[in-house]
């Protein structure tokens, strides 16, 4: 049996011997698997787009919002009607921890060092929707990519180009003029 490797999140500040390490379940993944919802995700291994499901425009039907990769904490709920259209895919094969979010609600309240992880894990996640938002209204999708290439080669390196042209708000034809042009 598969344990949680604690080092693989370090960028987050977890204590070692803090209480959601034992609260963990280890799903391993592969991409057939269906998520569960309303749970707090320790990716260990892997990769996990974020989309927006049932849309219909010439680019795609569902709209890639947001990659998930070794080291990554993020939540996957369903508590109203915008989180539920959102889904949760592996695009690799991995490993994800995960814990019920009722149980990380009680962590919160009952622990100091579990509210400095969610402060940090809230800023940080706030920080990288800013950036997005902002490269959305004001960058091509040229600049987009090129941005990605330098800040994010993992996007590049470990995502599908027709989840990727997605991401970018492109068709996956443009996306590669716009690789093409560049290389």
């Amino acid at each position: 049996m598969i344990e949680i490797d604690k080092t693989v999140f370090s960028k987050y500040p977890i204590n070692n011997y803090a209480e959601i390490w034992d609260k963990i379940k280890l799903i391993h993944f592969t991409k057939k698997t269906v998520l569960p919802k309303d749970i707090l995700c320790f990716l260990q291994k892997g990769t996990i787009r974020k989309s927006l499901i049932g849309l219909s425009n010439e680019c795609t039907e569902n709209i890639s919002i947001d990659f998930y990769f070794e080291g990554d904490i993020f939540t996957a709920k369903t508590e109203n009607e915008e989180e539920r259209q959102f889904n949760y895919e592996p695009i690799s094969d991995g490993v994800v921890g995960y814990v019920e979010m009722n149980i990380v609600r009680k962590l919160f309240l009952e622990s100091k060092l579990c509210s400095t992880t969610q402060k940090v894990f809230l800023e940080e996640r706030l920080r990288e929707k800013t950036i997005r938002e902002i490269q959305l209204l004001k960058s091509t999708p040229e600049e987009m990519y090129l941005y990605l290439l330098k800040n994010k080669p993992h996007f590049i390196q470990n995502v599908p180009l027709k989840y990727l042209s997605s991401y970018i708000g492109i068709t996956p034809q443009a996306l590669s003029r716009i690789r093409k042009r560049i290389n």
